[in-house]
């Protein structure tokens, strides 16, 4: 299978849609029994502690949207367990009586956090250069491998990574998602990264350090150096932090296969998300530097003739990055009350923030439908250039709670939004993996908003939809254009409890 072969991505996205009957007619019933356990533990490998007293990202919320890093700064151990930890650290522990559960500084699908996060660490003061896998229960460093490979890893992603002081690697473990959505879970390996990749943007742009994301490296080599297979677990992001002078070689490691604790009792394969994945890997360095020349191009979105209604976001700066991280928490009930036009705002005008990729970026449009913001008349809208251009006005909140798979939070929430991609266009220019930088844009420009709303004092909730009656609702504005993501926004039914800081998982039991 080729990257050039789209059809692949073509068949999976139209085997993997939504509709009203095949949610009705799927018989999926959840083995609760065989659920997959939601951290990776390896058996027998030394782990490093990561320190206590990390240094929290203080910046105001707002600020840290728009900070410009220093090229310069390099990284600290503390610096990067914090990194670490308000991307994917532990902040709530909850008790069900029949589990126990574990909720993260970002969202994932269902709560299942497929995400695993490893660091190849070459100049990091306080940390041995080496590959190492993140432990946010125990919040600690497994070992892997001793050594320097940043300029392996540079080899073959970027030649930024040869330049930072570390590298972090997300990762997907499939069936942690495939468990609950199947087949459609491909989709929640970049969504969830991709909110995920949004905190670590933003922590960074706080400690005033650099972060670059990185989607096109060649699958093989990079699976290969953090000891994972690349099929029940795959890497799917590289985000280079920090900057160094040291030099890093690229010398080829050994192959290892650490050994793990199993998951559950069984793993179900699912052939179409191998597939799909498969075909979208890059397998030389050749097919890699041809990639990113096309990825390198801008990619074309609508632009409506209609002169639109001008956003008008607030100037606060807000609260403290490291508050709004623990706030943050998906919203359970909206309270069917308006939110203010500056409020609407910020959090469109913050989903556009910039982000520092390896693809040309945006290449989604953002549309929404509006039911209850100050200021503005209830209707479906798409924005443009800092406007919000009417696609067609009405009272919509039964249609909004229909398109994301019938949730009453998607008629509750004040504001909707639908991030829409040009797939067939970026498809067209960057092959099979476009399929993968499309849907984790979404979840970039998702985590964002989340962030945003959350700054603000609101709530936000990621929701699943009907993909081909979101696309009918918006036409013709969205006639070449496949929804990525649903963001639903509002104030909150219930006043929800801050999390916090939690280093020692277990000792909150």
């Amino acid at each position: 299978m080729k990257n050039s072969e789209i059809t692949e991505a073509i068949n999976y996205h139209e085997s993997t849609k939504h509709s009203y009957v095949s949610v009705r007619t799927g018989g999926h019933v959840l083995d609760w029994a065989n659920k997959p356990h939601p951290f990776k533990i390896y058996e027998n490998l030394p782990k490093t502690p990561l320190p206590r007293d990390i240094p929290p990202p203080t910046k105001p919320v707002f600020e840290s949207f728009t900070q410009q890093p220093s090229s310069e700064k390099s990284l600290d151990l503390k610096t990067l367990a914090s990194t670490l930890y308000f991307t994917g650290g532990i902040t709530r522990v909850v008790e069900y009586g029949w589990e126990t559960g574990y909720f993260r500084a970002a969202p994932a699908t269902g709560a299942l956090y497929p995400i695993e996060l490893y660091v190849v660490a070459g100049d990091v003061d306080g940390l041995e250069p080496g590959v190492y896998h993140f432990d946010p229960k125990a919040f600690c460093l497994t070992v892997l491998r001793l050594g320097d490979f940043r300029g392996f890893l540079s080899k073959y992603s970027n030649s930024a990574v040869a330049e930072c002081s570390a590298a972090v690697v997300f990762t997907s473990i499939g069936w942690r998602n495939a468990w609950k959505y199947r087949e459609r879970s491909y989709r929640h390996w970049f969504w969830d990264s991709g909110v995920m990749a949004a905190n670590m943007l933003l922590t960074c742009n706080s400690f005033d350090l650099r972060c670059r994301l990185l989607t096109g490296f060649v699958d093989n080599e990079v699976n290969m150096l953090l000891g994972v297979d690349g099929v029940r677990e795959a890497a799917v992001l590289v985000a280079a932090l920090g900057h160094s002078d040291k030099h890093a070689d690229d010398a080829r490691p050994d192959v290892i296969e650490p050994k793990t604790r199993p998951l559950s009792r069984h793993e179900k394969r699912y052939p179409l998300i191998e597939r799909m994945h498969m075909a979208s890997c890059l397998y030389s360095a050749e097919e890699l530097l041809s990639w990113l020349a096309a990825a390198a191009e801008p990619t074309p979105l609508p632009k409506p003739r209609e002169h639109g209604q001008a956003l008008n976001p607030s100037a606060e700066d807000g609260a403290p990055l490291w508050e709004v991280i623990l706030r943050r928490g998906s919203t359970r009930k909206f309270s069917r009350t308006p939110i203010t036009y500056d409020t609407f705002s910020t959090i469109v005008r913050k989903a556009f923030a910039e982000v520092p990729t390896d693809y040309h970026g945006p290449v989604v449009s953002l549309f929404v439908i509006v039911n209850d913001v100050e200021g503005v008349e209830p209707g479906a809208y798409m924005v443009c250039d800092g406007t919000l251009v009417t696609v067609k006005k009405g009272q919509f909140r039964r249609v909004s709670g229909y398109l994301c798979l019938e949730q009453r939070l998607g008629e509750d929430a004040a504001a909707v939004f639908f991030p829409m991609a040009p797939l067939m266009n970026i498809l067209g220019r960057m092959g099979n993996r476009g399929y993968r930088v499309a849907q984790l844009e979404g979840g970039i420009r998702a985590g964002l908003m989340y962030l945003a709303a959350y700054g603000l004092g609101i709530g936000a909730t990621g929701l699943t939809f009907y993909d081909d009656d979101v696309k009918q609702f918006f036409s013709p504005f969205s006639d070449d254009l496949e929804n990525m993501i649903v963001l639903a926004v509002g104030n909150p039914a219930y006043r929800a409890k801050s999390g916090k800081i939690i280093l020692d998982a277990d000792k909150c039991l």
